[in-house]
């Protein structure tokens, strides 16, 4: 018997035993429930990989005021955040709860977003298209913010119970892993087809696929997500709340729900990162604006970020399996920091690579960056559940949509920061913009030695920098299974009779619980 198959039949007889009927989630509920998130994690990884590069190498503006562009919109985004987050928590006025009509609402309007945020401009004066891009770009976040934070609440609402959570999030993971997969690699393929001499797509097809193909694929599973899955967690529906920043950030007193937000940014700013600069580093490093062609033995392609990008995914999928052994036989937190030598290994050799090496070698070390990111890119998404009810032993209620709207917020800004980072540096260090042909075809320049060496610091210190951070995160995390079944036999004792009717043995488990958690 594998341990997969071994593990879920434990995880059954124990939901059988101790989980209330009105916790368990319907096995087509968790599915519906995360095919939802094709948005959340296909819309990140498409944008991560081809915004940047959309703005210098096809509307053909400044790195460096590309990079500012895309970190005043998401700063844009993370001051609109939590106040979706308050929205949400005080919506009443429809039958299906708090967060779906934003799910619905959200999901109807991602199709227009992308057509503005993609608009072909090229023609437009330099002024306009910036004044473009900043306004497309903030009614794009701002759509995308309607329909993500209530949603990712729903990752903590949808049950009480922790195993039907972890079961609901699973599916949502899943999902989520198999948009990022063809997000990131569907992209990099049009790229090409679209950019560099071997151009055989014009780029109104390419908008019309964006918009029409992509906007529909992230909108329709929100939407039916909307009308079918159901908000468990109870609320007051006399109770109101006022936004007010003290009270925002008071969830950020809670020291696992901090450690988690380390651990989350650091390991997603990684991968946001690694994105935006793997078309450029396949572009000037790797070869393909000379035409530069990879033999996989089977099949020659010509470079790209494709190069990068595909091995990458496919490798964190495979690794995925692992870090849910590792999750199965230790913890959350360890599985998350298992592989992250390798990504650092992986990411230090792509930014040594030079072009007398054999260009099979760029796939092979993204594969190995793959391998080291497969905890990362999973255990984040299981762990904030377990942080809301660690909040609630904490502060004496579920701050769902606050704990979801201010880790979207210390996400958003923490992306802002490093895209905008990549753009700075490229055009300090003289990143020379394609020239547009009488055509519409952007054709890429040779750049000069100090953009190739800034391609490479930024790969290599970044992903050092950032995943050491998020591995000393890990560890300091210590919220276990075991430590939330106490907590939720604690939270319910305490609602129903108060802390003064537990034993003096409970009474200590309780305040060591809050003391090494809270």
């Amino acid at each position: 018997m594998s341990l997969f198959k071994k593990q879920r039949q434990e995880e059954n007889a124990a939901v059988e035993d101790t989980c209330r009927p009105e916790d368990v989630i319907p096995l087509k509920e968790q599915i519906i429930y995360g095919a939802a998130d094709l948005f959340g994690g296909g819309q990140a990884a498409f944008i991560s990989v081809i915004l940047l590069a959309f703005f210098t190498n096809i509307i053909g503006i400044d790195a460096g005021i590309a990079g500012t562009v895309i970190m005043v919109s998401k700063i844009w985004d993370a001051i609109i955040d939590p106040s979706m987050g308050i929205i949400s928590d005080n919506s009443r006025w429809s039958k299906l709860g708090r967060r779906k009509p934003y799910m619905i609402i959200g999901g109807i309007l991602i199709p227009f977003g992308l057509a503005i945020l993609f608009a072909p401009i090229q023609n437009f004066g330099a002024s306009s298209q910036v004044v473009w891009m900043v306004f497309a770009y903030i009614i794009y976040c701002s759509i995308s913010s309607v329909s993500q934070v209530p949603y990712m609440a729903m990752s903590s609402d949808i049950s009480m119970d922790y195993r039907q959570r972890n079961r609901a999030n699973t599916w949502k993971l899943l999902f989520d892993i198999i948009a990022a997969g063809i997000f990131y690699l569907i992209p990099s393929l049009l790229w090409g087809m679209v950019t560099g001499k071997n151009a055989t797509m014009s780029y109104t097809t390419f908008y019309f696929i964006i918009v029409f193909g992509f906007g529909l694929f992230f909108g329709i599973p929100l939407v039916i997500a909307g009308f079918t899955i159901k908000e468990r967690a109870p609320f007051d529906p006399t109770e109101k709340k006022k936004f007010n920043i003290k009270d925002f950030f008071k969830c950020l007193t809670v020291k696992s729900y901090v450690w988690h937000l380390v651990m989350y940014v650091t390991a997603f700013l990684t991968l946001d990162m690694i994105s935006a600069i793997a078309i450029y580093y396949t572009d000037y490093i790797g070869g393909a604006i000379d035409g530069v062609v990879v033999d996989l033995g089977f099949i020659q392609i010509d470079m790209g970020s494709i190069m990068i990008i595909a091995p990458l995914m496919v490798s964190a999928a495979i690794g995925i399996a692992i870090s849910y052994v590792i999750k199965a036989k230790f913890s959350k937190q360890a599985a998350f920091r298992a592989g992250l030598p390798l990504y650092i290994i992986g990411a230090i050799l792509l930014a040594c690579y030079q072009r007398s090496w054999p260009p099979i070698l760029i796939p092979l070390f993204a594969m190995i960056m793959g391998f080291g990111f497969a905890g990362a890119q999973s255990m984040p998404w299981l762990i904030f559940a377990d942080t809301v009810d660690v909040a609630e032993l904490k502060l004496g209620h579920r701050p769902t949509a606050n704990m979801s709207g201010v880790m979207t917020f210390m996400r958003t800004l923490a992306t802002a920061f490093g895209t905008g980072m990549v753009g700075w540096v490229l055009g300090g260090a003289g990143y020379i913009e394609p020239i547009v042909d009488e055509n519409g075809n952007s054709i890429l320049q040779q750049q000069p030695e100090s953009v190739l060496v800034a391609i490479r610091v930024l790969i290599a210190v970044a992903v050092t920098v950032l995943l050491t951070l998020g591995f000393i995160a890990s560890i300091k995390y210590r919220v276990t299974d075991k430590r939330l079944a106490r907590i939720r036999y604690f939270v319910l004792k305490r609602n129903e009779s108060g802390v003064e009717s537990f034993t003096e043995e409970e009474r200590a488990e309780y305040e060591d619980l809050k003391k090494k958690l809270c």
